[in-house]
């Protein structure tokens, strides 16, 4: 589900966002006079925080815990602020893959389940393969092979679901299996941004952190396609079943007998 904000709501966003920056720096020129404020330690880790603090106070000898990546975040509050965000971005884009997952699987789910009452209904062959009839009077095997009409001669196929019905399960199964393997891809390679960007030993340039924001947004406008091409399958598929309740609840009419 989309929500659309309000113009009046981006504009009051956008205030607070800049008031947030505004108190960072304050507090990033805090802590280079020396002056504690407490919350330059969101940048890093809780060991790296102590052993920075430790430092500047003199109080204890630096336990060496600080890496290149913290002694980054300490000193350049435009490079903290720049990784903060991608790794905010990182987060939300896989949680967003894990979203899109959930909803492939309950969608396979619920094609499986009409898929296996589907087969329940389709005519046994004397060889023993299952078939449905199709709109054109032709028969098929559940693996798409023509049955030949010597075959299929004799058999009752009223109120047997047409092979359509049954070949868009297979179609609309076999899209959501490649969906989700995209979206698998797209996982993988978000596990990968993030290791670079936690990497403390060979931290990220201010152009590689650029470039991985950038295609973080393109992994997430891939999401979104992916999610699109899921709900036009469950919406088809809930059509498709509504229609048929429809047409399996309508009362029989008796037809007048003719004088």
């Amino acid at each position: 589900m989309s929500f659309h904000h309000s113009d009046a709501f981006n504009e009051i966003a956008g205030v607070q966002k800049e008031r947030a920056r505004q108190q960072d720096l304050e507090d990033f020129n805090n802590e280079c006079s020396g002056n504690e404020t407490g919350r330059m330690q969101r940048f890093l880790s809780r060991d790296a925080f102590k052993d920075a603090r430790a430092a500047k106070t003199g109080k204890s000898r630096s336990s060496g815990k600080l890496s290149a990546l913290d002694i980054l975040l300490l000193n350049d509050l435009a490079y903290a602020h720049m990784h903060q965000a991608a790794i905010e971005n990182n987060r939300a884009a896989q949680a967003k893959v894990t979203e899109l997952q959930d909803s492939i699987v309950r969608v396979m789910s619920k094609l499986s389940k009409r898929s296996d009452g589907l087969l329940d209904q389709a005519v046994t062959l004397p060889d023993g393969r299952n078939a449905f009839m199709s709109k054109t009077g032709q028969a098929f095997t559940i693996d798409g092979d023509l049955v030949a009409p010597a075959i299929t001669e004799g058999i009752d196929w009223s109120g047997r679901p047409e092979y359509e019905a049954y070949l868009s399960l297979v179609e609309d199964s076999a899209a959501l299996e490649e969906l989700n393997a995209k979206s698998e891809g797209h996982s993988l390679r978000l596990g990968e941004i993030l290791n670079t960007l936690e990497d403390e030993d060979n931290p990220a340039t201010k152009n590689k952190i650029q470039s991985l924001q950038m295609e973080q947004e393109e992994i997430v406008t891939h999401l979104d396609g992916i999610e699109s091409q899921v709900q036009k399958i469950e919406s088809r598929f809930d059509a498709q079943s509504h229609d048929n309740e429809q047409t399996s609840s309508q009362p029989l009419v008796a037809m007048k007998p003719e004088i």
